[in-house]
C-alpha cells in the first residue's frame, strides 16, 4: 500500500434501497438477484464517520475489510492520531479497530490477524507489521539504520511482508525485500542486472509469499520473482507498464499501460488487453478483474466467461477483490449509495454478489 494512497477520493454509485436493517444496504433490482452494498467505514453501532475514508482492501473470504480514515469516532479510543490512520473491520462482529501511529491504509492477512502499514521510523517513514491479537509490532526493514522503507504488502497467510527498501545513500537504488515474521529475517528479491542503478518499486505478493511482483521505476518493466526457485520472469508486454497486482495464486499479473489494462497468465504466457480501461485489482484466483473506464465506473469482469458486473462509480485499489469475485470494496463520496449517508465525506463500501 503506498503512502500516496492515504485517502482515495471517489464518486459513488446510484442504487435503489432494499429493506432497511441495522446495516445500511442498497441494491438495484435486476433479472438476477441484486448485489448487496454495505457501508464499511462506520462504527460498530452504525455511527457515521466524521472524517473521510478510502484505500480499502478486503480479505479473500470478505470477512475483514481494511482502510484508511481520518475519522476520530470509529473506535472508542481517544489516543492521538495523525491526519489519517489504519482501520480494520470485522464483518461478523462489525467491530472496528484502529492501528495506532499508522500513516497509511493497512494490508492485512486473510484471518485479519496481521497487518502491514507505514509509520514514522527514526529518520523517515518505515514499514511495520503488527499482530493485532497480541499487539506485537515489528519494523520490517533493517531496523537500527537510517534507511527507510515503504509500499509494504502482506501475504495472505500473514508470514511474509514484501516492501520497498530505501537505502540511506541517495546513490543506492531502492530495492524490493521480503520480511519473514517467523524467522525474523529479510531477503532481497529484486537484485536486477549487474549494472542496474534504478529504483525498484510497487511490490505485490502471492498468498503463500512464494511469488513477488514488482516494477522497474526507470524502464517501467515488470518482473516476478519465484522465491522458491530463484527464477525471475518478465511480466510486461514490452510496453512501459505499471504493476497493479499479482493474484493470490501467483499465476496472474495485472498491469496498466498507455494502451489500457492487460492481464498476463504467467503459466501460459497469454495476454488479454482491455483498451481504454484502467485496471484496479484482481481476485485471488486471478479470474476476476476490477477495472474502470474514463467515467470512473468500476466494472468486475470474469476473465473466463466474459461476464461483466457494474460495481459502481468510484475508486478502488489493489486488494479490493475477494474470492470468486463475490466481494469488492471501494470508496465513494456520493450520498445515495446506501440510505442514511449524511456525513458529507468519502466513505468505504463493500459490494457483495449474492
Amino acid at each position: 500500500m503506498s503512502l500516496s494512497a492515504l485517502l482515495v477520493a471517489a464518486v459513488g454509485i446510484t442504487a435503489l434501497p432494499t429493506t432497511a436493517h441495522a446495516a445500511e444496504v442498497s441494491a438495484a433490482p435486476s433479472a438476477r438477484q441484486a448485489p448487496r452494498v454495505e457501508r464499511v467505514s462506520v462504527a460498530a453501532d452504525g455511527t457515521e464517520a466524521n472524517g473521510a475514508s478510502g484505500a480499502a482492501t478486503v480479505t479473500t473470504d470478505g470477512g475483514h475489510a481494511a482502510f484508511s480514515s481520518g475519522a476520530t469516532n470509529l473506535t472508542p479510543d481517544t489516543a492521538p492520531r495523525p491526519q489519517s490512520s489504519a482501520h480494520v473491520r470485522d464483518g461478523d462482529s462489525r467491530a472496528v479497530s484502529r492501528i495506532k501511529n499508522s500513516l497509511t491504509a493497512p494490508d492485512i492477512s486473510d484471518d485479519g490477524r496481521y497487518a502491514t502499514y507505514l509509520d514514522w521510523g527514526s529518520h523517515t517513514t518505515a514499514a511495520f507489521v503488527v499482530d493485532l491479537t497480541t499487539g506485537e509490532k515489528r519494523r520490517v526493514d533493517a531496523k537500527g539504520f537510517k534507511e527507510g522503507s515503504g509500499d509494504s504488502v502482506i501475504s495472505a497467510d500473514g508470514r511474509y511482508v514484501a516492501y520497498v527498501l530505501r537505502p540511506q545513500h541517495p546513490a543506492d537504488p531502492y530495492r524490493i525485500e521480503v520480511y519473514d515474521w517467523q524467522t525474523d529475517t529479510r531477503e532481497a528479491v529484486s537484485d536486477g542486472p549487474p549494472d542496474a542503478a534504478r529504483d525498484m518499486a510497487n511490490p505485490s505478493i502471492s498468498a503463500d509469499g512464494r511469488y513477488v511482483a514488482y516494477e522497474d521505476a526507470g524502464t517501467k518493466q515488470v518482473f516476478v520473482r519465484d522465491r522458491e526457485t530463484g527464477g525471475l520472469k518478465r511480466a510486461d508486454d514490452g510496453t512501459a507498464s505499471t504493476l497493479v497486482e499479482i493474484s493470490g495464486n501467483g499465476r496472474t499479473v495485472v498491469l496498466n499501460s498507455a494502451n489500457g489494462a492487460y492481464v498476463r497468465d504467467l503459466r501460459t504466457g497469454k495476454v488479454k488487453h482491455f483498451p481504454g480501461t484502467s485496471a484496479k485489482a484482481v481476485g485471488p484466483d486471478g479470474r476476476h478483474l476490477l477495472y474502470s473506464d474514463d467515467a470512473s465506473t468500476l466494472r468486475l469482469r470474469d476473465l473466463r466467461t466474459g461476464r461483466v458486473d457494474v460495481v459502481g462509480t468510484g475508486s478502488a485499489v489493489p486488494g479490493a477483490v475477494g474470492a470468486k469475485g463475490r466481494t469488492v470494496v471501494y470508496s465513494s463520496a456520493e450520498t445515495d449509495v446506501v440510505p442514511g449517508d449524511t456525513n458529507g465525506v468519502t466513505d468505504v463500501f463493500q459490494w457483495s454478489r449474492r
